[in-house]
């Protein structure tokens, strides 16, 4: 625990951004399976998939809101880090992460309810909200680890 407390702000940075590059790889994942009769009928659904399939039930609004949401905010939080001044950069990035982390688990949480008959979804909704939720973490570790900037103009 104790050098885990121990990483330097490049370090941070650098998980967070491998952890972002995955939530963007993982909209490629299968998320869930329809349900079939019998096995040959199943169908494996990635998350792009199932985004599609829960608008076609008449949430369209909500299926894109998530849809774009869920594309962008990743790639803002990488730019965020990268090019934002020192703690500006983890405070903003750790909001985004918030954001796409409740953003997610209530549209896994909606399509679970709504899609009952239709698919079902495996561990991998649960384990997107959870980098997010680690990669928020760390971002909050990293804004506590850097100078304030009255500190550092002393």
């Amino acid at each position: 625990m104790n050098s885990l407390i121990n990483l330097t702000k490049k370090q941070i940075k650098g998980i967070v951004i491998i952890l972002q590059i995955f939530l963007i790889g993982s909209l490629f994942l299968p998320a869930g399976t329809t349900i079939g009769l019998n096995d040959s009928e199943k169908v494996s659904l990635s998350v792009y998939q199932l985004i599609y399939r829960y608008a076609g039930l008449g949430f369209s609004d909500d299926a894109l809101v998530y849809m774009v949401l869920a594309c962008v905010l990743p790639g803002v939080i990488i730019f965020s880090l990268l090019f934002l001044k020192e703690r500006k950069n983890f405070a903003v990035s750790a909001m985004l992460c918030a954001l796409y982390a409740s953003v997610s688990a209530c549209f896994y949480s909606s399509a679970r309810c709504k899609m009952v008959d239709y698919a079902t979804m495996n561990i991998f909704p649960y384990l997107i909200i959870l980098i997010s939720l680690s990669s928020m973490m760390l971002l909050i570790l990293g804004f506590l680890s850097a100078e304030s900037v009255q500190n550092a103009s002393k």
